[in-house]
């Protein structure tokens, strides 16, 4: 079976070594797009690397949950006028305290801004997936259908009874997903992807991922997806990135971890040069 894969690097812009990072992957051929952060620290140097690297397609990292927003967005932010952090977030949305009209001019001003940088988005997808908030997700759709941008969905694999029976909670989450997305699918007309995989799905240690890790995650997507995302976050150890991070540095850990891992591995040997059953695109070209 033939399928189209966009192997999109989230976290374009967070900081200087993440930027170097997913451009280093790029060129090595294991990246096809990249969404970028218009409100970090590393935005402008994301900004001079895409003009050195105009092949790389770079869409929009909509970020709600980092950073400072470039509106006046009381319901998304603190007392101190910071982006609040995903679960409190998800408790105020819950509680119908995010004002749709907040989160579509926060999303048109960063579109905006990524634009003044010189870079038309190719697509759209979110940090921390906060756009698969149905409350998010609403308030950004009209804007997605009237630009035709295309979107990133978290689609998870369809949940299984062995899923229910191994992890409950695992379950639950991606019952959540899988039906959230297939309603998303519903409410925009522009290109989406069919699933969605990361290293994020594994429980096995970074140390022993290989090239064969982020192939298998292909490899196993269901027939009934032909677009599949392999969702990536490459990153270099840096200062610039630990000093983002100063009063939770140990429990991030873990992530970064993950994503030293597919650093070293994406900047490696192109993945899928000798795989005749993939396709390497993007969502501007995927059919």
């Amino acid at each position: 079976m033939q399928r189209q894969v966009i192997i999109n690097a989230d976290d374009f812009g967070l900081s200087p070594s993440v930027n170097r990072a997913i451009v280093d992957a790029y060129r090595a051929g294991n990246l096809t797009s990249t969404t970028m952060m218009v409100n970090m620290p590393g935005t402008a140097d994301g900004a001079r690397l895409a003009a050195e690297t105009p092949g790389l397609a770079i869409g929009l990292h909509f970020c709600l949950t980092e950073g400072r927003p470039l509106t006046t967005a009381p319901s998304l932010t603190d007392e101190a006028g910071n982006f609040l952090e995903r679960g409190a977030l998800l408790k105020r949305a819950l509680r119908g305290q995010v004002k749709a009209e907040e989160v579509r001019a926060e999303f048109e001003a960063q579109l905006a801004k990524l634009e003044s940088l010189g870079i038309r988005p190719t697509h759209t997808d979110s940090h921390q997936h906060v756009h698969m908030f149905p409350a998010v997700f609403r308030a950004v759709a009209p804007v997605l259908n009237a630009r035709q941008l295309p979107v990133r969905l978290a689609i998870p694999r369809k949940p299984t009874l062995g899923l229910l029976l191994r992890w409950p909670l695992k379950f639950v989450r991606q019952s959540i997903l899988y039906r959230s997305s297939q309603q998303f699918k519903r409410l925009v007309h522009t290109r989406t992807n069919d699933l969605l995989v990361s290293v994020h799905d594994l429980t096995t240690p970074p140390a022993s991922y290989t090239a064969d890790t982020l192939r298998l995650l292909v490899a196993e997507a269901p027939a009934s997806t032909p677009v599949v995302e392999l969702m990536v976050h490459p990153y270099i150890p840096g200062a610039d990135i630990d000093a983002l991070y100063p009063n939770d540095l140990a429990q991030r850990q873990p992530f970064f971890e993950k994503c030293y891992a597919e650093h070293r591995i994406l900047s490696g040997p192109a993945l899928f040069a000798h795989d005749p059953t993939v396709t390497l695109t993007t969502y501007g070209s995927a059919s």
